[in-house]
This record gives C-alpha cells, sequence and structure tokens, in this order.
C-alpha cells in the first residue's frame, strides 16, 4: 500500500506540472558552477548534481521526542495566512524525516517570468558558450536531438515551466514558484520536498562531494536521484500522515485533468527522461533502502551516494557495490592532425545508453511520474562502464569515439547488434567493432570516410 501511495503521489505531482528541483541542479556539461543556484538549462548526457557527504549525528529531540523545526522566516509580503500553512508544513516535516532542524530555513515567492531570467542568467555566467555548443552538437549527430533544435531554448522552456520549487544550499533559503492558483496540497507536498533538502543540507552538507568534475554526467544524475529520490519519499511518506481525505481528493482531481495534457509532450526524450529520472527512479531506489532500514539506510546512502545510474535502476548493484569500469581511451587529437581538438567527453551511463538503445520508441502506456517499461531498455542493462570523446576540425569535420564496456559478451553482442540497426538514425559514416578489452565494443562516428580513415585503416 505504501508503495502505491508513493508511486501515485509521484504522479500526481509530474501530472499537475509540480516538479520540485534541489539542491539545484548545476549544468549537466558544467557542474562546476555556484552550487544551489537554480537548475542551469543544459543538462543532457551530464544531468543536474549535488553531491552529499558525512555530517553530523542524527538525533530525536531532548527526551527522545520527535525533532521539531525552529519557526520560520517567510519574506516579510507574504500573506500571513499562507505563511501560516507553509510554516505548518515546515514544523511536522523534520519528525517524517526524523532529522532535527539545526537552522531556520527561511522562504520566498519569486514569478515564474524571475525564474526564467535567473536561469539565462545563469547560462550565461557559469556555462562556457562552447562546451553547451559542442554537447548541442554531439546529441545532433547521435540522433538524440533534432537537427534544427535549440538545446538551450529547450532546456529553459522545460525548466522554466516545469520547477515547481527549489532549494539553494549556498543561502539556505527555499524558493516558490508563484502560481495562478489558491495554495493547495500539491504545494504543500512541494514544500515538504524542499524542506527535506535543507534538512539534507544541515545534516549531510550537500555541497562538500558535489563532483567538480564536468564531465563525470553519470556519477553525478546517481547522486541526483539519490537526493531527489530522498525528498520525494519524504513528501510522499509526509502527506500520507498530513493531509487529509479532502486534500487527497484535490489532488486526485487535479491529476486527473492533467492526464490527457502531458507538460513534457514534445521534448526530446533524451531531456524528459533527465528530468523525470532522479524523481521516478529515484525514489523507487530510495524506497527499497527505506523498506529495508529506514532512514539510517537512507542516511548511510547519502553519505555514500551510487556512484551511477546503473546503481540507481539495479539496487542490488549498488548494494554489492559493483562500480563502473574505468575505460581507458586512446588521445586521438595526434593521430587526427593540425587543426583538431578534443572538444567534449563523458560517461554516458546505463540511462544514457537506454536512452539512446531507445532509437526514440516510448513505452506503448507511460503515466508521467510512475515507472514504465522502457522500450530497449535491456540493450543497456549489461552495462559496466563507457567514456566517450568528441574531436572536431576544419571545415565542419568531427569524429566521435565511444568505447564500452560490458558485464558478458552476450551484452556485448545484444549493444552492438542494436546499434547496427540504429545507424540509419546517425549523422555521419558509422563502425561498430569489438573493444580494446573484453565484452567491450567500440563505436566511431564521423562526418565521412575520409574522416574516419584518419584513424581508422580502410577496409
Amino acid at each position: 500500500m505504501k508503495k502505491l501511495l508513493a508511486t501515485a503521489l509521484a504522479a500526481l505531482l509530474m501530472t499537475a506540472g509540480c516538479v520540485s528541483v534541489a539542491p539545484l541542479p548545476t549544468p549537466t556539461n558544467q557542474p562546476t558552477s555556484t552550487p544551489g543556484q537554480p537548475p542551469t538549462p543544459t543538462a543532457t548526457l551530464a544531468p543536474p548534481t549535488a553531491t552529499p557527504s558525512p555530517a553530523p549525528s542524527v538525533s530525536a529531540g531532548p527526551g527522545g521526542t520527535p525533532p521539531t523545526s525552529p519557526p520560520q522566516t517567510p519574506r516579510a509580503s507574504v500573506d500571513p495566512t499562507l505563511a501560516a500553512q507553509i510554516d505548518a508544513v515546515t514544523a511536522t516535516v523534520p519528525a517524517v524525516r526524523e532529522l532535527r532542524a539545526t537552522a531556520d530555513v527561511p522562504y520566498e515567492f519569486i514569478s515564474r517570468d524571475q525564474f526564467r531570467n535567473d536561469l539565462l542568467e545563469l547560462v550565461d555566467e557559469d556555462v562556457p558558450v562552447e562546451v553547451r555548443a559542442a554537447e548541442e552538437r554531439l546529441l545532433k549527430h547521435l540522433g538524440l536531438l533534432p537537427a534544427d533544435a535549440d538545446m538551450e531554448a529547450l532546456m529553459v522552456e522545460l525548466y522554466g515551466a516545469q520547477v515547481a520549487a527549489y532549494y539553494r544550499p549556498d543561502n539556505g533559503r527555499f524558493y516558490i514558484i508563484e502560481r495562478d492558483q489558491p495554495f493547495g496540497a500539491s504545494d504543500k507536498i512541494v514544500v515538504a520536498h524542499e524542506y527535506t533538502h535543507a534538512l539534507q543540507d544541515q545534516h549531510f552538507d550537500l555541497e562538500a562531494k558535489q563532483i567538480k568534475d564536468p564531465f563525470e554526467g553519470d556519477a553525478a544524475l546517481g547522486q541526483l536521484a539519490m537526493i531527489e529520490g530522498d525528498a520525494t519519499l519524504t513528501s510522499q511518506l509526509w502527506a500520507s500522515e498530513n493531509l487529509t481525505p479532502e486534500e487527497f481528493f484535490e489532488l486526485l482531481t487535479e491529476a486527473l485533468g492533467g492526464l490527457d495534457q502531458d507538460p513534457l509532450e514534445g521534448m526530446p526524450l533524451i531531456l524528459r527522461r533527465q528530468l523525470e529520472f532522479p524523481y521516478v527512479e529515484g525514489s523507487l531506489f530510495v524506497n527499497g533502502l527505506y523498506d529495508q532500514g529506514g532512514y539510517d539506510a537512507v542516511n548511510e546512502a547519502i553519505q555514500a551516494p551510487p556512484a551511477s545510474t546503473e546503481q540507481i535502476l539495479h539496487p542490488e548493484k549498488y548494494a554489492a557495490g559493483e562500480a563502473p569500469v574505468a575505460i581507458p581511451l586512446v588521445d586521438f587529437s595526434a593521430s587526427l592532425g593540425a587543426g583538431w581538438s578534443r572538444v567534449y567527453e563523458q560517461t554516458v551511463g546505463e540511462l544514457g545508453i537506454q536512452i539512446f538503445a531507445g532509437g526514440g520508441e516510448e513505452p506503448e502506456v507511460s503515466i508521467p511520474g510512475l515507472p514504465a517499461d522502457w522500450p530497449h531498455a535491456e540493450v543497456a542493462a549489461g552495462w559496466g562502464g563507457d567514456r566517450l570523446h568528441m574531436y572536431e576540425g576544419p571545415n565542419d569535420t568531427w569524429l566521435i569515439d565511444w568505447q564500452t564496456a560490458w558485464d558478458t559478451q552476450q551484452d556485448a553482442d545484444e549493444f552492438s547488434a542494436r546499434m547496427i540497426e540504429l545507424v540509419p538514425t546517425f549523422q555521419g559514416h558509422v563502425i561498430v567493432e569489438p573493444g580494446s578489452q573484453p565484452d567491450s565494443i567500440h563505436f566511431l562516428l564521423a562526418n565521412d570516410v575520409e574522416t574516419m580513415d584518419l584513424v581508422q585503416p580502410p577496409r
């Protein structure tokens, strides 16, 4: 029953457009921006992330009483009645999450236009234009973005419309995006979600272990799924204990009213899956930890976060400590000659390969916020590790060098066969061959045969 409630509430929030983001996505291809800022719209193969670290021990209130929250400090312009509703939520979250609030957590409302402006400013300030552009070109070469797509505009549209609130670790404050509706049940759940991030930050210092390498996107997304999964679970548990039957009916009505209006419809799959993954699969992962060991197990996982999206998708691999395989790649810069340089690199990970292998196909039945059976997901399920480099040279020439490692030769063969099926979706000349290590596949994609011949003997 608890799992049913959890997935139902996730669906309600997704269909209502109440995605809540924190500790806020740094750009996927530039995770070194100021931690805790609103999500920067460049997340694709390398996702938004914040990495937790060890922190003070968790304890109940004095005498074993449930931990409570200190009074909050809303912005002065917040209506007192609305402030009282928010404070009523934040006062009850610590007991649910079993973490004492150690400091005040102010909040304020901002307009959606202001939020979009913040996104645009962060793009300009925090993400090098050349890195954003290189990632966009990569995704187009791989057939993951339409040739005429503007990734930055798509990300601003996606996050600008879907984010309902966010928490900033740099100032310990959370922000609620104003909407033209009365403050209702879904808003309370969003507040509970964001306040959970504040508790995480106070006890586990969300910035301390944040991944600084801009090209470790898969690990970053695995960690983000842990953080968002915890906040999603906590907000669901909070709702089950604190919402009235009338408020649950309100949530149901709101969700049913939006089922035929998927807010993510029309977005490239690579973008929408990366937005949903931390909440949907992350919630399932954390639910499993909670079922096994309560919040003690969740706290341990925050301090030793998943190393990959594979560990989120297959929790038994997290439990077994099955880390991604290190992939050595030869630097082709010298072989390619004058004017060539490596402009992008990334670990795609199991989720990225799952999206890639899908070839644009989607589940026959898919309800926003709920797990789905993604076509060809089995192709990615044997992932062991990968590394991708993209080079660019004179006259718009380019080359993608991608090495993947697999658990078994059968897994490697399955991936190879699917890549060959997808050849018509790629731009350029393709080679799929056995890799340099056992159970590995080497994928090369270049703008033409002449470019490929610079690193691969003619066949």
